[in-house]
């Protein structure tokens, strides 16, 4: 198993798949391990649970107490050496809103991660259906986007909206101003109380930015939108990847707090306490 160097990362990472998604890589032990060597604090598994547009991309019904399960029981082996969430990944899909919610209420999750990969079932953001940018308005693609983001804020399910702007991992974006997306969709965060994701998996994508953008951030940080940080590591060296501009990034829009979550409840963290403990001694963590 190859991790990343040794860090002092003090961000949470809250986006770790499994095994059990059917596109993740290694065991659930060795993505502990590597946080350990990472220098994480605290991190949360984020299994997709089973209400994604095409089930052999997510975890089961069958497999999902055995999912809870195994991360109760690596809580308790590591414990003292690291902090371990129980965590989901939602794909809040209209039309299944009461499955969700059956989910939620069935497990005692630390946070679930309200996300958008599909839009009228096109996976958007799997490579194999790029194509389907080069024909079409990718300004009409955008309203169409960002009415999902709105419309999934609104139902209330979730804790963190998970990659805000993910519409963009394939490197299509508008010619426009996006200012008027970031706003409307910053003032549904606000009014729902929602908490964002800096998510760092961007940087590995044609996008070639963390989601969101930092134009997107100062928008979420001048309407006092909190924020917490993921990885979206489907393989154990990506935990905690590229934390360094992450940490950053938040220090540069403005964030003084980052926010950490326990039985679906904030916990609010000041960066300026983080900071003394965020030091590098090797290259940028990928």
């Amino acid at each position: 198993m190859t991790c990343n160097s040794k860090r002092f990362c003090c961000l949470p990472d809250y986006h770790i798949h499994t095994k059990l998604c059917n596109h993740a890589e290694g065991e659930m032990e060795e993505y502990v391990e590597c946080a350990l060597q990472a220098g994480l604090k605290e991190i949360g598994f984020s299994e997709h649970m089973p209400v994604m547009p095409e089930p052999h991309l997510c975890i089961s019904y069958e497999e999902l107490p055995i999912y809870v399960s195994r991360v109760l029981e690596l809580q308790e082996k590591y414990k003292g050496q690291i902090s371990i969430k129980l965590g989901c990944e939602m794909d809040i899909v209209s039309g299944r809103l009461d499955e969700i919610n059956d989910i939620i209420r069935d497990f005692q999750f630390d946070y679930v991660i309200g996300s958008i990969h599909y839009l009228n079932k096109w996976p958007f953001d799997q490579a194999q259906y790029m194509h389907q940018f080069k024909n079409a308005d990718i300004d009409d693609i955008y309203n169409r986007f960002f009415d999902a983001v709105v419309c999934a804020a609104e139902t209330g399910l979730y804790d963190i909206a998970g990659h805000i702007d993910n519409i963009k991992r394939m490197g299509y974006r508008p010619e426009g101003d996006l200012t008027s997306y970031y706003e409307r969709a910053a003032q549904v965060f606000k009014k729902y109380d929602l908490t964002v994701e800096l998510n760092t998996s961007g940087f590995d994508e044609l996008c070639g930015e963390q989601y969101p953008s930092e134009e997107f951030l100062k928008i979420l940080r001048r309407n006092e939108i909190p924020v917490t940080a993921g990885s979206d590591s489907h393989n154990p060296k990506h935990v905690g990847r590229y934390y360094d501009r992450a940490f950053k990034m938040l220090k540069t829009v403005g964030y003084e707090s980052v926010v950490y979550f326990k039985n679906r409840e904030r916990i609010i963290k000041s960066l300026e306490s983080l900071n003394g403990c965020y030091e590098s001694d090797g290259p940028e963590m990928r």
